[in-house]
């Protein structure tokens, strides 16, 4: 009887391990930006294709609206391993990463074709190995709409417009540079706190993306819409290098495959994205402006010495973008 229960015993043993084993593989991933937004939306295309390649074997949980992590601290718990992976807009990398700032330098790219020629190219390669040697890899290059300027009351089209108004920008040095040359007083607030600061006048606007102002519905405490085309953005999809080289050579294709796939979706999306958000702008009663000829060449002069003040290995890379 004793030899039996003993045979049971390892039986159960053994089945423990064996589930332990199976166990699947969780990639969570934090963001800031709410599930209706093209970023989250893509997050879901990898988190399914990703599924369907790995049979279950790596899944995904996500966590919108800065649930897991505020977005100022999501590269380094990344780098820590306090989540598997991330997909930050591209500035958030610019301490860690500085090649990446060719992607917020002012008015450099002209489309999105513009942009993906840089990712895939040298520029892109450079961004890879810096990631890569603080503990990051790269798996993808997701679009945004583009950077626009937005206000609460004044309609700003002249640089005389703009001049010493508290403009929100994202954390980025370049950014902040850019807002100071243009005659703005540049504020540094996180997205998850964009509406608050709007709302109650800490601010006189933002430069942000028509994107993620519907997304957080930043339409409620804007008035006014002016098309700078500041950048040509996006997130860089990055995972954690440690988590990714533990995985089996099976799981890690199945995650490289099912990013290419939600990199390649998401850029036949963006411009019908760019489209109905910039109908959404008219739809909430955003008065939507152009700048014209003579005031975008005074915005492009203003942002030069931007392009002036950078280290050399930058601007080797910036006239390689160009």
């Amino acid at each position: 009887m004793m030899s039996r229960l003993k045979t049971i015993a390892c039986v159960a043993s053994l089945a423990t391990v064996l589930a332990a084993g199976a166990q699947a593989d969780t990639i969570r991933i934090a963001y800031e930006t709410s599930d209706t937004h093209l970023k989250a939306r893509t997050v879901q295309v990898f988190a399914d294709k990703l599924t369907e390649l790995s049979g279950g074997a790596v899944t995904v949980e996500t966590f919108p609206n800065a649930s897991l992590i505020p977005s100022r601290q999501e590269v380094n718990a990344a780098i820590r391993g306090q989540t598997e992976a991330i997909v930050p807009f591209i500035s958030y990398y610019e301490s860690i990463a500085p090649s990446v700032k060719v992607f917020t330098m002012p008015m450099l790219f002209a489309d999105y074709d513009h942009l993906a020629n840089a990712w895939n190219g040298e520029i892109g390669q450079k961004i890879t190995g810096e990631l890569e040697a603080v503990g990051l890899k790269p798996l993808g290059f997701w679009f945004e709409t583009p950077t626009h300027l937005f206000t609460t009351g004044d309609e700003v089209t002249s640089l005389a417009e703009l001049e010493g108004l508290k403009i929100r920008t994202f954390p980025s040095a370049l950014l902040e540079a850019t807002l100071t040359n243009l005659g703005a007083v540049a504020t540094v607030i996180p997205g998850s706190e964009v509406y608050l600061a709007l709302q109650n006048n800490t601010v006189d606007g933002a430069i942000t993306t028509p994107s993620f102002a519907a997304s957080i519905k930043l339409t409620e405490v804007l008035e006014t819409m002016t098309i700078v085309d500041l950048a040509f953005g996006g997130y860089i999809f990055a995972i954690n290098k440690g988590f990714f080289d533990g995985l089996s050579a099976e799981n890690q294709q199945a995650v490289v495959d099912a990013a290419a796939f939600a990199t390649e979706w998401n850029g036949n999306e963006i411009a019908s994205e760019v489209k109905a958000t910039l109908d959404m702008m008219g739809e909430a009663g955003i008065t939507v402006l152009n700048l014209d000829e003579g005031d975008r060449a005074n915005w492009v002069a203003a942002v030069q010495p931007v392009y002036d003040g950078q280290d050399d290995d930058l601007k080797a890379l910036i006239d390689a973008a160009r």
